[in-house]
């Protein structure tokens, strides 16, 4: 059986936090206690909405996604007393990919999302055709997909790329009597601004490749270390495919000969800002051990692990 997340205590006692799972992707059931079908909203926000839709289908299970801290304190204000509710802060784009596995949701609801329709934003707009790819996979079998927008444009863009993606639309529709208003939803209607929604249907299966999956084990390396070549690492950068490390600071312990290296890695758009240590396996021994600093706790995610060993093959080389 899947094990439970490694803490003692939780800030928010509705908040999952998958990077602290032992396997991945994660078993819903046994988050929620059953195996009431789940759903899914992109960007929670205040939590509004979350909580609305929770209350009036009790017999649904209940996924959030934010990447605000902000917005998390305020949700979970809203739904800590709902026990078909829980809350994520990551990105959306790789939770949904990552933490659910195939045919797994029922619905996946998206409301007013950032359109970032400049060029140079384009990278983060989360209805991209890897997006649809993700939710051919983790959707059940005639699963749907909700986006509530007041640009039409990003809704009449969605409705095609997700077309051509082999979705069936449902209904596109202006102004609709939804059964749930947000309150930005609520406001703009109030100024007369036009709101547009999608609803599409899931047709064909699609496989997938995540970043993770199985065992999510904490990456280390032995290694003879240079330790002259630590303060090297500063401002270094290595590449391999779409993996890129950088390393962004070095420090020395005040206590012992261990150093604590920090580190952002990046697997193809998804970023991480993590911790690595280096210390000596034995006092003044040149077998050192390299390994993720546990307190930082990033995804295990195939950069996570080749920084481990990139830097312990740097530090090895004459």
């Amino acid at each position: 059986m899947q094990e439970m997340e490694k803490t003692n205590s939780v800030l928010f006692s509705r908040e999952v936090k998958p990077s602290l799972f032992d396997y991945l992707p994660i078993d819903w059931s046994n988050i929620f206690g059953n195996n009431n079908g789940v759903i899914v909203e992109i960007g929670f926000g205040s939590g509004e909405y979350l909580q609305s839709y929770a209350v009036k289908h009790p017999e649904k299970n209940f996924v959030g996604f934010e990447v605000s801290i902000t917005s998390m304190k305020k949700a979970h204000k809203r739904i800590e007393n709902l026990d078909n509710v829980r809350l994520v802060i990551t990105d959306a784009r790789f939770g949904l990919r990552e933490f659910f596995g195939p045919k797994s949701v029922e619905k996946v609801v998206m409301n007013f999302p950032i359109p970032w329709d400049k060029k140079s934003h384009e990278r983060r707009r989360v209805i991209v055709p890897e997006f649809f790819e993700t939710l051919s996979n983790v959707l059940v079998d005639d699963g749907t997909f909700e986006l509530a927008t007041d640009v039409e444009w990003y809704a009449k863009q969605t409705m095609e790329t997700a077309k051509e993606m082999g979705f069936e639309v449902v209904e596109f529709l202006e102004n609709p009597d939804r059964e749930i208003k947000t309150r930005y939803e609520q406001k703009w209607i109030k100024y007369g601004r036009n709101i547009y929604s999608l609803l599409i249907r899931k047709v064909k299966h699609l496989e997938v490749e995540r970043l993770i999956g199985g065992r999510h084990e904490m990456p280390h390396a032995r290694s003879v270390v240079i330790e002259e070549k630590i303060s090297l690492l500063n401002n270094k950068i290595f590449k391999e495919g779409k993996k890129v490390i950088v390393v962004k600071g070095v420090y020395k312990s005040t206590h012992n000969d261990a150093y604590v290296i920090k580190v952002i890695s990046t697997d193809g758009e998804f970023q991480q800002h993590y911790y690595l240590v280096a210390y000596p396996e034995e006092p003044g021994s040149r077998e050192w051990i390299i390994k993720l600093d546990s307190a930082s706790n990033p995804y295990r995610t195939p950069a996570v692990k080749w920084s481990v060993q990139v830097l312990a093959e740097f530090l090895a080389q004459e």
